[in-house]
């Protein structure tokens, strides 16, 4: 009876922790979509601009977003400032403004694919900007996850993955960016059970 009691025990626990029980972490306003179809005509520059100046700044969104990373000054240099490392928030890895790529959570090709298309330039520029929308991270995560959702791309470090979706899902809800189903289910999954309980709440 003890061996049969420590049983249910373990296996209470193992079902605990396993098991994606909601927590109410993702809360997505977003529409859903089956899959992610291509549409041609893509072409970064031309329909998405490049880094725009912030009002009352004397810097680009790139050099701003950098900054605030490293709470540095934008206006100046990143060989001048007393950088130490930060932690990657995509791989947990110590990160140095020497090797920084920024990020879109939500890839600029795949909102053209989902949506983007059809806005207006001045949409896509501000979302192409969006703080919400920008991550600093390593040349090596940014190249590896490249223009991928989350069903096909988390990040490596598995505590950032609620974050991760809880981010990006803010951004596909602000501009009306479908996700597909399958994204959907990896991002309430990354945000349930015991992952979700401990894992970091935001990027």
């Amino acid at each position: 009876m003890d061996w049969f009691r420590l049983y249910l025990a373990v296996l209470t626990v193992a079902t605990v922790a396993i098991a994606p029980f909601p927590l109410g972490l993702l809360l997505i306003d977003a529409p859903l979509q089956p899959t992610r179809f291509t549409v041609t005509g893509y072409d970064r520059e031309a329909h998405f601009g490049t880094w725009v100046s912030v009002a009352g700044t004397q810097c680009t969104s790139r050099e701003l977003a950098l900054a605030d990373a490293w709470s540095a000054q934008c206006d100046m240099p990143y060989a001048h400032w007393d950088a130490a490392p930060i932690s990657d928030p995509y791989t947990g890895d110590p990160l140095l403004p020497t090797d920084v790529e920024l990020d879109h959570l939500y890839p600029l090709s795949a909102a053209w694919d989902m949506g983007a298309h059809s806005w207006n330039q001045e949409k896509r520029v501000a979302f192409a900007n969006d703080p919400l929308n920008l991550i600093v991270t390593s040349s090596k995560a940014n190249q590896a996850k490249s223009d991928m959702l989350p069903a096909e791309w988390m990040p490596p470090a598995w505590r950032a993955h609620c974050a991760y979706s809880r981010r990006l899902g803010a951004v596909a809800e602000k501009y009306g960016l479908p996700l597909t189903r399958d994204d959907y289910r990896v991002m309430r999954r990354s945000c349930s059970g015991a992952r979700g309980l401990v894992s970091a709440r935001e990027l």
